[in-house]
């Protein structure tokens, strides 16, 4: 719970990833130096501060051992800030956002929430500074309108993003956000990617304490389960691989996503790494190779149970759910 609680963005997720690495003895890699890899020991590599591959290197050969290779991702959706909107109305700081992802609008009404995300400052050398960045405390709330003013709002209500779901943040300017999140001025920020965040803590709720409820648990809770099982991982002859992706939510065709070339391109890279490679190692390590692909699965809601198909009604706590589907949404096959 404390990756979940720690992991507002998909930029605090990774970093949170890169830490545990660290820690657990494994060695960053930079894409733009030349690598050079040992047997047994542990790499990772990082795009966008949102996005990072990380393997232990195999005994065996990879053209015959091939990789064992595991996906999740560290995006969430979430209302992320239109923050050069930022404007007083009706004597309160608003802030417009966007949806990121496919959110559940109705879901952030009413609820204290964080800003969180990365800035990127004017250095003292002239370049730029990247800082991550999550306020401590809420400081932004998207109030519902009351009933009194809407008495249909049972019978429910379109969301206007722009008009509904912009962020209160009180009496201030956008200028007393950015020196609460960084303590840098208006004129040394250059750009920002900031989002709310849902400011509850991971909780385990229920008679028996059996129902964790959290956000991003889609799909940090994988990300967490891919992690410990890497680092756990004895030393094996096929090199095991995770990629923790970004940008999942909203299609993965990015430079971080899972459609981009960045896992393609690192595998090719640690084939290259051996001494005695040549341009087939990749084509023969990735037909002896296997991938999972894990994120969240939908169990059974007992109040819409009519939404599941009986045969096929996942339990929660009842372990772990393989996905098919006819069209190949889902790539699991009678061989797989």
């Amino acid at each position: 719970m404390a990756y979940l609680d720690a992991s507002p963005t998909a930029y605090h997720a990774s970093a949170n990833a890169r830490a545990r690495l660290e820690e657990a003895g494994f060695s960053a890699l930079d894409e733009g130096a030349a690598w050079s890899l040992a047997a047994g020991r542990g790499y990772f590599v990082e795009r966008n501060q949102s996005a990072l591959i990380a393997f232990r290197v195999g005994s065996g050969c990879l053209a015959t051992e091939g990789f064992r290779l595991a996906a999740a991702h560290t995006d969430s959706p979430a209302p992320k800030l239109k923050w050069r909107g930022a404007a007083e109305r009706s004597g309160v700081l608003r802030i417009p956002v966007e949806s990121y992802g496919g959110m559940l609008q109705s879901s952030w009404f009413d609820r204290p929430l964080a800003i969180a995300g990365r800035v990127a400052l004017q250095a003292a050398s002239g370049g730029v500074r990247w800082q991550l960045v999550s306020s401590s405390r809420p400081l932004a709330i998207i109030p519902g309108l009351a009933i009194h003013l809407n008495r249909e709002a049972n019978q429910g209500t379109a969301i206007n993003v722009q008009q509904h779901l912009a962020a209160l943040c009180g009496a201030g300017s956008f200028a007393d956000i950015l020196k609460e999140l960084c303590g840098a001025r208006p004129e040394e920020l250059l750009d920002a990617d900031l989002f709310l965040a849902d400011c509850q803590p991971a909780t385990l709720c229920g008679i028996n304490q059996d129902i964790l409820s959290a956000p991003r648990l889609d799909n940090l809770s994988s990300c967490q389960a891919l992690l410990d099982a890497l680092i756990a991982a004895p030393l094996t002859a096929a090199t095991p691989v995770i990629f923790l992706a970004d940008n999942e939510e909203v299609g993965s065709e990015t430079a971080q996503g899972a459609a981009s070339a960045f896992w393609r391109d690192t595998l090719e890279r640690l084939c290259l790494t051996q001494g005695d490679a040549d341009h087939e190692t990749i084509f023969r390590a990735l037909s002896r190779s296997f991938l999972l692909s894990v994120d969240a699965a939908h169990a059974v809601h007992p109040n819409y149970e009519e939404k599941h198909d009986p045969a096929y009604a996942p339990q929660l706590n009842r372990g772990v759910v393989i996905k098919n589907n006819a069209s190949f949404r889902y790539s699991s096959t009678a061989v797989s």
